[in-house]
Formats: structure tokens, sequence, C-alpha cells
């Protein structure tokens, strides 16, 4: 963790009540009401926390509010989890679809397919098969496609 981040976090410990207060008026913007101590201290190291590193992921929101809305978190947390896939700019993919092999180009700003330029790899898919494929399944970057990648 950052010395700041820190710093700032064990100097919770030593304030008072009232300065714990103010201070969460401070990363808030507004009264905390009849908080007890703990709490004020155990919730104000997470905001200063999220405000430095970032607060929670998408996907999280999403499960906490499925199970805020009744869901059991099996459920809320059984979602599928997009799988990221990070391509260095020059990597060639490589698929071979109904006898005909197609070769896509990353780019810095997307992808570069038959001398065009797409913003996705859906795009350039469509764009080979006429129909709606997941990008990266149908150029083999998760499970269920046949494609190769090749360095550049």
């Amino acid at each position: 963790m950052d010395k700041t981040v820190l710093s700032q976090i064990d100097a919770l410990n030593r304030m008072s009540t009232a300065q714990l207060r103010n201070r969460w008026g401070e990363l808030f913007g507004g009264e905390p009401g009849m908080l007890g101590r703990s709490y004020l201290i155990r919730r104000l190291a997470y905001r200063i926390q999220e405000l430095a590193y970032g607060g929670l992921s998408r996907e999280a929101r999403k499960a906490l509010n499925a199970i805020a809305d009744g869901a059991s978190v099996q459920a809320a947390t059984r979602a599928k989890k997009r799988q990221r896939v990070n391509l260095q700019v020059g990597t060639r993919l490589l698929r071979d679809w109904h006898g005909d092999r197609y070769e896509v180009i990353v780019a810095e700003d997307g992808f570069v397919y038959d001398g065009k330029r797409y913003r996705s790899l859906s795009a350039v898919a469509r764009a080979i098969t006429g129909s709606y494929w997941g990008g990266n399944r149908f150029f083999g970057l998760t499970s269920g496609g046949k494609a190769r990648q090749v360095k550049a």
C-alpha cells in the first residue's frame, strides 16, 4: 500500500470521534449520522483506499446488487466471468472458415482485416461470417474457436 494511504489510515486510529466525523464530511460530503467510532474508522479507511486505488469492479457491484435484490450468494456470483484478452499491437490472428483463411492484425485502435479498420473482433467476425459471433470466441481467444495467434 502507498505510504500516504497507510499514514492516513493510521492517523484515523489517533483521531477523536469529533475529528473522525469531520473527516467523514471531507471524504463523503455529508454527516455520518449516529455511527460508532469503530465503524467510522473502518468505513473511512475503506474510503481512503477506494479513492487511492479505485472502488469495486463492475462485476462485484452487480453481484452485490443481485444479493440486495434477494438472489442467493451462489446465484449472484455464478455469472460467467468475461475473459479479458490482452493482445499486443502487431499480433496476427489466423482463422480458417469454410475453407478460406482469414488474417486479422491487432492495431493500436482496433483491428485490421482485408485493408479495413474495425473497432472490435466481433465486427471482424461479423464481416467474415455474415452473422453475429463473439469475436474472442470466433478467433479462438476463449473457448470454442479455432483461430491461431502468430506474433508479428
